[in-house]
């Protein structure tokens, strides 16, 4: 069972990847810090969680 203090670290790492990926200069970089964002958040909160998809790479896309 995951307790409050799991899911205070798991939040805790997926801001920490959040910002990581906002300082990446290089796109897959970016991208595999808010991959690891995603998955810390689904740890803390489940897959109800889940990120929308990386601006940076929409806007890449787009």
């Amino acid at each position: 069972m995951i307790t409050d203090k799991d899911r205070l670290y798991f939040q805790t790492r997926a801001e920490a990847e959040l910002r990581l990926a906002a300082e990446a200069e290089d796109p897959v970089v970016c991208q595999a810090h808010y991959a690891m964002a995603t998955e810390y958040l689904e740890a803390a909160h489940g897959a109800s969680m889940r990120l929308p998809p990386d601006p940076q790479r929409l806007a890449r896309s787009g």
